[in-house]
């Protein structure tokens, strides 16, 4: 994170397009749409708004008290860069290689779950690792300990926060109907080249981590 925007517009801006790709919702919409099959339509949408609920918190801690748990592990953001590219590599590896949906198979009628049932599963496995995994965190702690802290980048970095959260809500509650639209074959074909770009994200990401970690070795 070479650049460093000074204007609370820049630090919008710098945020926005650097989480986007990371947590990647319009790829996440796809796995969404896919194990949520079995839910209703409005206890699809209360799963979505629990997403982004869960998302916002995640990354809000992770961008004010990511460093302090990082210096109380002993982590360097190198290292974090390094094993976030990683998770983002095996997962867009196994999304790329995952057997493709079969539009003509028989569906299970919507099932009415508890609310608790909803939440837990909102949490896991759909915030966490799907949404804001080991990638996300990792770029958020990194813009956390990267930007100065002053009101103009904490308010464009809150902003961008909340902007990338209401993406995800978008992607997810409306992501039965992109699946419809495109059907089985385009939601399949859409997810695979989410899954390669996510692949080249976790390369980018670990290239920086190791090029930090490279230059640390003469010192």
């Amino acid at each position: 994170m070479d650049f460093l925007p000074a204007t609370l517009l820049g630090a919008f801006i710098y945020t926005f397009t650097t989480l986007v790709p990371v947590i990647n919702p319009f790829s996440g919409a796809m796995f969404f749409v896919t194990l949520s099959s079995h839910l209703s339509d409005s206890d699809r949408a209360y799963v979505a708004g629990r997403i982004a609920i869960f998302s916002f918190v995640i990354l809000v801690v992770c961008l004010f008290a990511g460093h302090l748990i990082l210096s109380f592990f002993g982590i360097s953001v190198g290292v974090l860069r390094c094993a976030g590219g990683m998770v983002l590599f095996a997962a867009g590896w196994n999304a790329l290689n995952a057997p493709p949906h079969d539009e003509s198979s028989a569906k299970e009628p919507p099932l009415a779950l508890p609310r608790s049932r909803l939440k837990a599963m909102a949490f896991y496995p759909f915030t966490l690792p799907l949404t804001t995994g080991p990638g996300a965190i990792a770029v958020t702690v990194a813009l956390g300990t990267s930007l100065p802290y002053n009101v103009e980048n904490l308010t464009g970095t809150l902003a961008a926060i909340v902007a990338t959260v209401l993406v995800i809500w978008i992607c997810f509650r409306y992501s039965d109907r992109v699946s419809r639209s495109v059907g089985a074959a385009g939601a399949d074909a859409l997810a695979r080249v989410f899954a390669f770009i996510l692949i080249c994200l976790g390369v980018s990401i670990f290239w920086q981590g190791f090029s930090e970690l490279w230059l640390t070795l003469g010192k």
